[in-house]
């Protein structure tokens, strides 16, 4: 099993991309996306204040501190702007599987940022974290998050009836993805 170090948050770098720990000075940011309906049209409900943004910054450095889960802010290198966040949820190291979450603002969407990111952190699971198996669930009519995921290798594995109440006020099946670590291709 791996050991969880809380005091060393992780820096991932790609070709285009810083993925860092989310900071007090970056709820302005988060809003821009985590407050943006369409963004969060198949997500958690958009948030609407700074204060709101600051207070989801709190509950990921908790979730990480606790040794639950582990969120990365999506900074461009050309910019210091946060862009999105990825990160892992629900981490079960006896069972070495961990659930994956993303989300990006839409001014960046289609430029191979978010595949670009998902990469950088499927790498750090299956090697630092010794994840065998990362899964996502997303909402079934996704088109863009089902391509994406199937991109990188994912495979469905099962469907989720009702399973999430959504903005357009019905309820919408989940689909669950899977991808093991001896399918990951870097």
């Amino acid at each position: 099993m791996t050991e969880f170090d809380a005091a060393t948050f992780p820096i991932l770098a790609t070709e285009r991309l810083v993925l860092r720990d989310l900071q007090v000075s970056d709820p302005a940011d988060v809003l821009v996306f985590r407050g943006d309906p369409i963004v969060q049209r198949f997500d958690d409900p958009p948030i609407h204040t700074l204060e709101e943004a600051a207070a989801f910054i709190d509950e990921v450095h908790e979730e990480y501190q606790a040794g639950e889960g582990i969120v990365w802010a999506v900074v461009p290198v050309v910019e210091d702007t946060v862009v999105g966040l990825v990160g892992f949820h629900g981490w079960d190291r006896y069972h070495r599987r961990a659930e994956a979450g993303y989300g990006l603002a839409r001014a960046y969407w289609g430029q191979g940022i978010a595949s670009e990111a998902l990469r950088a952190i499927l790498r750090f699971g299956f090697e630092d974290m010794d994840l065998n198996r990362v899964f996502a669930r997303t909402i079934a009519d996704n088109h863009e998050s089902v391509r994406l995921l199937e991109r990188l290798g994912f495979q469905r594995e099962g469907t989720q009836r009702a399973h999430s109440w959504e903005d357009d006020e019905t309820f919408h099946d989940s689909a669950i993805y899977g991808l093991l670590a001896d399918e990951f291709v870097v």
